[in-house]
């Protein structure tokens, strides 16, 4: 049931060509359902890197988890998130990886996405 959940809302909910929301929900499914509104922009710095760090902090505030907390993707406490949609088992956590890059038209890719480590030497 999570797992059709979040599947659902990136093949419906979530515009083509979005990096922000595909990030977020990559990063929380990466780091068992948890993160940080920091951790996360990061991570959206990492893939974008247009802009200074304040800007990537800024839209996912304002923007991602305000989306995804309207969608009852997550939970928002503080500058903390949790999926609401978690536990996923391994086999959907890739599911939903690919599905996010699908939708953000391959934006990002991780070469070793399996690896919990990739994400979080970069963002910390």
């Amino acid at each position: 049931m999570h797992y059709q959940v979040l599947k659902n809302f990136i093949t419906e909910r979530v515009r083509k060509n979005d990096i922000f929301v595909p990030t977020a929900i990559l990063f929380l499914v990466k780091n068992e359902g948890k993160g940080t509104k920091k951790e996360i922009s990061r991570l959206a710095y990492i893939f974008d890197y247009k802009f200074d760090l304040e800007h990537y902090d800024t839209i996912i505030d304002k923007l991602v988890s305000t989306i995804l907390e309207d969608y009852n993707i997550i939970k928002k406490d503080g500058e903390s998130y949790t999926l609401t949609t978690w536990p996923l088992k391994e086999r959907e956590i890739e599911d939903i990886i690919n599905l996010c890059a699908k939708v953000s038209n391959g934006f990002f890719s991780l070469s070793n996405h399996g690896k919990k480590q990739i994400i979080k030497e970069h963002t910390t």
